[in-house]
């Protein structure tokens, strides 16, 4: 390409836009194949930084983030999910298909608080499944949709 041309042209927000759109199209094909080999997924390792797991909607590095196709699972949840305290959930699916809740949902879009949400699961109202880190601490409590839905009937949804 021309200098002049390149320079002129290489900061404009569709070019950039091109750039980020094919940088993410290789990114996944190099991880899609990956999966031949390795079918459960696999740890990113790539140096990256600041990616959100799925289920529990923490902040963690490449390293300790477990890769599928539909979506990504901190070291704590996919050890959780191998353990059998929770299956593999489909984190590809919009909210209304979802099938779990965390607690943050039920207290933002339930309007139900925390030692509400303590006596529902006391009374089994609400059937929660603790998911706890290496050193035994819980860090989130997941509730699947087909165990709860006597609370989803009884409470309603709020929009936000």
């Amino acid at each position: 390409l021309d200098p002049e041309f390149r320079a002129k042209y290489e900061h404009h927000h569709l070019v950039q836009m091109a750039r980020m759109g094919a940088e993410y199209e290789a990114t996944k094909q190099i991880r899609t194949r990956r999966l031949k080999n390795e079918p459960d997924g696999f740890y990113l390792n790539d140096g990256g930084r600041g990616y959100t797991c799925g289920i529990c909607r923490r902040s963690h590095d490449g390293e300790d983030i477990w890769w599928r196709p539909d979506g990504l699972r901190c070291r704590d949840c996919w050890r959780n999910i191998q353990e059998g305290v929770i299956p593999v959930l489909n984190l590809d699916k919009e909210w209304w298909e979802e099938d779990h809740f965390t607690k943050f949902e039920v207290d933002y879009y339930y309007g139900v608080k925390t030692q509400s949400i303590k006596k529902l699961r006391r009374e089994g109202i609400l059937v929660g499944r603790d998911l706890k880190d290496e050193n035994g601490y819980v860090y989130e409590t997941v509730f699947l949709v087909s165990e709860n839905q006597k609370f989803l009937k009884d409470h309603p949804r709020k929009e936000r």
